[in-house]
């Protein structure tokens, strides 16, 4: 008899997921990340940058928010390399390296390293953003080092 071998489901972000309510406060972060761009929010009242995004700012009571461009570089601020996969997807992508990466005003955004040994992460390494295209609504933002992390 002939088996037919299942790929492991790859976890991602949805509009079925139990954070669904979220999907549209996230929105604007998605389609950036469409465009190869990082969005986050703005506080109108004190210009400080809120991610991740909220309904409110938590900086002025009552004050609104606005979605503006940040960059897609910065350094790492934390890291943890992953030895042993708790979702069958990454049994075969174990060590790998997630990484904090703090793009400048208080921004930092959580993803996975790529186009690098991961145990060669370091704190303060210069990182720019990957944007992987998974599907028509959804854009992983993954980093690598900046010249090759040298």
């Amino acid at each position: 008899m002939n088996q037919v071998e299942m790929q492991p489901i790859r976890p991602l972000p949805n509009r079925d997921s139990d954070w669904s309510r979220d999907w549209n406060l996230y929105k604007p972060f998605w389609e950036g990340t469409r465009e190869g761009k990082l969005f986050v929010q703005e506080c109108t009242a004190t210009g400080k940058k809120i991610w991740p995004p909220r309904f409110l700012s938590p900086y002025e009571p009552g004050s609104e928010v606005k979605w503006v461009e940040v960059g897609t570089r910065g350094v790492i601020y934390t890291f943890n390399i992953v030895h042993r996969s708790f979702y069958p997807y990454f049994n075969d992508q174990v060590p790998y390296a997630l990484v904090v990466v703090d793009v400048g005003d208080g921004v930092r955004f959580l993803g996975n390293t790529v186009g690098m040994d991961p145990t060669k992460v370091k704190i303060g390494m210069e990182m720019e953003a990957v944007f992987e295209k998974v599907d028509d609504e959804v854009t992983l933002v993954q980093w690598k080092p900046v010249n090759g992390g040298n």
